[in-house]
Order: C-alpha cells, then sequence, then structure tokens
C-alpha cells in the first residue's frame, strides 16, 4: 500500500515537494548560466584593460557585479518550502507559478549573452545590457510578490 492512502495529504504534498525540487533546480541552472555570461562578459573586457580603457572598465566591472549580486539572490531565494506539518503552506499553483517565471528567466541570460557578444571592444554600449539585466531583476522580483499571495 502507498503512502498516499495511508496518510491523508501525503500525495499534494509530495507533488509539491517535486514543484519545489524543479523550482530550485531551474534556480542553479539560472545561477550557473549567469556565471557563463559573467565569462563572457569578461573575455569581452579583455580589451579594455589591455587599452586602458577606463570607462569601458568601470561599465564592464558595474555588470559583473550586479550579475553576482542576482546570483546571490537566485540562490537565496525562498522555496516556497513549508513542512508537511507546518499550517500555512504554499499551495501547488504558486510554485507552478514560481517555477514558470524562473524558467521566463532564462530567455533573459539568452539575451544578456546575445548582446554581451555583440559590444564593441573599442567603445562598447553597455545600455541594452543594463536594461536587460534590470527586466531581470524586475521579473525575478516578483518571485516574493507570488509566495506571498
Amino acid at each position: 500500500m502507498s503512502l498516499g492512502k495511508l496518510i491523508p495529504g501525503f500525495g499534494s504534498y509530495f507533488s509539491e515537494q517535486r514543484r519545489r525540487d524543479d523550482d530550485l533546480a531551474m534556480r542553479r541552472y539560472l545561477v550557473e548560466r549567469l556565471q557563463g555570461s559573467k565569462k563572457l562578459l569578461q573575455s569581452f573586457a579583455l580589451p579594455f584593460v589591455e587599452t586602458a580603457n577606463f570607462d569601458a572598465i568601470k561599465g564592464a566591472e558595474s555588470l559583473r557585479s550586479q550579475m553576482e549580486l542576482m546570483q546571490s539572490k537566485l540562490r537565496a531565494a525562498t522555496e516556497g518550502y513549508s513542512s508537511w506539518f507546518e499550517s500555512n503552506r504554499i499551495d501547488e499553483t504558486k510554485l507552478k507559478e514560481v517555477v514558470d517565471l524562473d524558467r521566463d528567466l532564462v530567455g533573459f541570460i539568452d539575451k544578456l549573452d546575445s548582446l554581451i557578444s555583440t559590444l564593441d571592444t573599442v567603445k562598447p554600449d553597455f545600455a541594452e545590457v543594463t536594461s536587460t539585466l534590470v527586466r531581470f531583476k524586475e521579473r525575478f522580483s516578483r518571485r516574493k510578490d507570488i509566495l506571498a499571495k
């Protein structure tokens, strides 16, 4: 006999736990992707150092630190976890919204990589890359709103 039949509510708890695991895996993936974006940015920043282009170095470093901050936020984000015995539980619909939101963030990282790849190594314009990163942060901040509902 399965635990789902023996213990009332266990089946829904198990389903919620799978969503939490999916969310955690997605956030880890996003952290890894941002790490790749930082490495790509660093490879484009090397010519800035070689030519002593201080404005470009400052812009690249600002972006790198913003990406690092997002990585920290992704690592530390609430998983929507509540134990099986807690009365304040996160429902499966909210967990699905969070997972869907995290999946949408992959598109922002794809765009970041694309924009970084096309940066001019002589006189880079970081405005669109910065704007995309800001939109990424705003989208990610919706996570807290979903879990607070």
